[in-house]
């Protein structure tokens, strides 16, 4: 009798699945649903209005290139009018950066605009970004992928100039060729932009660029002052150049003079010349005596390197040619003379020593090695005092 009852018990409340469903146990059906499949029912209609309805996502396969495009549409750098509400600021706070001509800030938004684009340039082979490009469909032909490369490689060439590229030396070189045609040029202006574009025009000067290119590029090193300055900025010192030099080579005049007395053919013009003078032309005379009578010195011949009238000369080095045809006249005054360099004349002198001072100049400037015949001449001029990359007094 008890093993009927039990029996029944369990055909009474048996369990079906959306009770499972809901987490009840055997015990706890058998304690709601005693005897009654109808309050089971009504339980599991209210169970059902309570459950949330099951959303399933089918998701659509995209193309790449849809997703490329629409995420090429956001824009990852800065506007113009951004990078330039950016400088305008700068320029606001800090007036004296302005620019000295123009909109007062243009020269800043080229700078900041190579600035970004420098950033960015070297992604170009980064493994990721190439990865990225071949996986979305950025795909370029083989002949094509090796220009960018290559042109790349020129790119790395270019000299390391902060704020500098090819675009912004060239807006300076136009700036430069205008100031030179003037009459009257704005020396503020040629100065900062001559320091502007210095290292790029010293790699370019390094990576062969002749002088003829190099004074048609920058034409104010046609001109003694911009030869002077640009040695200053190669060799940075204080006070004019011409005078410190002059100043220090008054000192061994009276040497060089001694020396020479037996050694030089023109002597005997610097005798007649300093006879012929008065007291008070001394000094001079015998500084621009001592600096023709120089390379006697040495042994080294002065033919090559100072000439009596305008002659071509077969020779890629700095020479200098006295307008004047007599030695003695070169002696007694200023003598005009004409500076040339690989058979391009640069400029007019109104001396011989303003002339011999430019010469040597040069070999810094265009990055020229000493000529054998004459090169223990300019090693003592560059160990003399106050010389450009010489020792100090």
């Amino acid at each position: 009798m008890l093993e009927l009852n039990l029996v029944d018990s369990e055909v009474d409340n048996d369990v079906d699945g959306e009770t499972v469903d809901c987490g009840l146990t055997e015990t706890m059906v058998s304690y709601l649903f005693q005897g009654s499949f109808k309050k089971q029912v009504k339980f599991n209609q209210f169970v059902c209005k309570l459950k949330e309805p099951v959303v399933t996502l089918t998701l659509e396969p995209v193309p790449p290139e849809e997703c490329q495009q629409s995420s090429s549409a956001i824009p990852r750098y800065p506007t113009t009018s951004e990078y330039v509400q950016v400088v305008k600021m700068l320029i606001a706070k800090y007036p004296f950066l302005k620019d000295l001509e123009g909109n007062g800030y243009h020269t800043w938004h080229m700078s900041l605009r190579r600035k970004f684009k420098w950033e960015r340039a070297p992604l170009v082979d980064n493994s990721e970004v190439r990865g990225s490009k071949e996986k979305f469909g950025h795909k370029k032909s083989k002949q094509l992928v090796e220009t960018a490369r290559t042109s790349q490689r020129k790119v790395s060439k270019a000299p390391s100039v902060l704020g500098e590229d090819p675009s912004s030396i060239e807006a300076h070189v136009n700036v430069l060729n205008s100031q030179y045609q003037k009459m009257q040029p704005d020396f503020r202006i040629v100065r900062d932009r001559m320091q502007q574009t210095f290292a790029w025009r010293q790699k370019e000067i390094a990576d062969g660029m002749t002088v003829e290119d190099t004074v048609k590029k920058y034409p104010f090193l046609r001109t003694p002052t911009g030869l002077c300055d640009e040695l200053e900025r190669i060799h940075p010192a204080t006070g004019n150049l011409c005078q410190r030099f002059n100043e220090g080579f008054k000192c061994i005049v009276p040497k060089v003079l001694q020396l020479a007395q037996r050694k030089c053919p023109l002597f005997q013009f610097y005798l007649e010349t300093r006879e012929e003078a008065l007291t008070e032309d001394f000094p001079d005379i015998d500084f621009r005596a001592a600096l023709i009578f120089l390379p006697y010195i040495f042994k080294e011949n002065i033919d090559r390197f100072i000439t009596l009238g305008e002659t071509d000369l077969d020779s890629p080095y700095p020479t200098i040619q006295l307008t004047d045809r007599d030695w003695k006249m070169a002696f007694a005054r200023r003598a005009p003379n004409i500076l040339k360099v690989d058979h391009i004349e640069l400029f007019r002198n109104s001396g011989i020593d303003e002339g011999i001072i430019s010469a040597f100049c040069t070999y810094f400037v265009f990055n020229l090695a000493y000529p054998r015949h004459l090169k223990n001449t300019l090693m003592f001029l560059q160990s003399a005092p106050n010389a450009p990359g010489g020792h100090s007094p």
